[in-house]
């Protein structure tokens, strides 16, 4: 029996959101095929599991001095127990199911641990990870292999409360209104706001700083249709899923739309198939020249007929799983996808050679004299 992690939870404002995810994936993993240990990444970030992780309700008021620590180790492939400041080996690690939305494990930080720890794991390399994680770098990338995205001005927290006047005018002049703010590496909606005018401005910069130290503010969209598309990786194939439309009532798809209450979507959106196709090919190619791996959705902006990418969404809620199956059976067979996809990636890079014989230590000119 294979072990497999499924990690979830972070230091992270969509940490709950996480849990959801991490359990729906837990109780869908191939129990035939693989051993599913549980990582809940708390709070506070360090690292627990337990047996019982597998219904949401034991989230809620979770105290975890009843749960057990654990860790990993450079160059060693073994999930560790850690008690009294001593380790038990719980295995071997045959690949991670990385759950975590936002925080070190959307942002590339959990991928670089496991790197470390010669452990395959199902979503990105730290490159596209972090990329996809900056709202401003993911434009900047983005623009760089001619996508098309919406312009912004970017502001840092510093920034803004030593030259507030400037910052207000660079937006009322390069972008006007409506607007719409954006903590630069946040998802989920949180601390995002339309605004009409520069009071709303103000307010709405404040309210972005407090999550993060960069934002960026873009010229609001009138009349668009937001389109969402999944895409991933089997058998070195890139699979791009039918598009899916999410409709917003508002002017933003706010938090609340998204977890707390139905948000009504149309699945397969009712597009012209020539703009179907080209949003298709889009995130394939995004997903290829960005160098992707695991299931990743990316959301687009369509407004008279034009195509933006919005943002790239490189774990996302459920891992899109909706968007290729029909069933939670179907979900255990596209799980199974994922976790040998990444094992194969893995042994792929492996074959890399990490050393070379360069003689620049036996240089005698570089020793120091007495």
């Amino acid at each position: 029996m294979k072990n497999v992690v499924v990690i979830f939870g972070g230091e992270s404002c969509e940490h709950d959101v996480s849990v959801i995810t991490g359990v729906l994936t837990l109780n869908a993993i191939d129990r035939s095929i693989y051993n599913p240990i549980p990582i809940y990444v708390g709070k506070n970030g360090k690292w627990y599991t337990h047996e019982r992780m597998n219904d949401v309700s034991i989230f809620q008021n979770i105290n975890v001095k009843n749960l057990d620590e654990v860790v990993t180790l450079p160059a060693d492939n073994n999930l560790y127990l850690l008690k009294r400041g001593k380790l038990k080996s719980l295995g071997e690690v045959h690949s991670v199911v990385n759950c975590c939305h936002g925080g070190e494990g959307e942002g590339g930080g959990l991928a670089g641990v496991f790197k470390i720890s010669n452990i395959p794991c199902t979503s990105s390399s730290l490159f596209a990870l972090s990329t996809a994680m900056d709202k401003e770098f993911t434009k900047l990338v983005l623009n760089g292999i001619g996508v098309s995205c919406l312009p912004c001005v970017r502001i840092t927290r510093d920034g803004f409360y030593l030259k507030r006047e400037i910052a207000l005018d660079t937006v009322k002049n390069k972008l006007g209104f409506p607007a719409i703010i954006k903590p630069s590496k946040l998802g989920s909606s949180i601390g995002i706001s339309v605004v009409q005018n520069e009071t709303e401005l103000e307010k709405g910069l404040v309210l972005a700083f407090s999550y993060d130290e960069k934002v960026i503010v873009e010229k609001a969209l009138v009349g668009f249709r937001e389109i969402n598309c999944g895409v991933y990786k089997t058998c070195g194939v890139v699979i791009a899923s039918d598009c899916e439309e999410v409709v917003v009532s508002g002017d933003m798809l706010t938090f609340g739309d998204k977890y707390q209450s139905p948000t009504q979507k149309e699945f397969p959106a009712k597009l012209d198939e020539e703009i179907s196709e080209k949003i298709k090919q889009t995130a394939k190619n995004i997903y290829k020249k960005l160098g992707f791996s695991g299931v990743i959705r990316i959301d687009f902006l369509l407004c008279n007929n034009e195509i933006f990418v919005n943002e790239i969404n490189s774990i996302p809620g459920s891992l899109s799983y909706y968007l290729f199956c029909k069933t939670t059976l179907n979900f255990c067979t596209f799980l199974t996808s994922l976790i040998e996809e990444s094992v194969d990636d893995f042994r792929a890079i492996s074959q890399n050679k990490k050393s070379f014989k360069s003689g620049v230590l036996n240089i005698s000119s570089c020793k120091t004299k007495g």
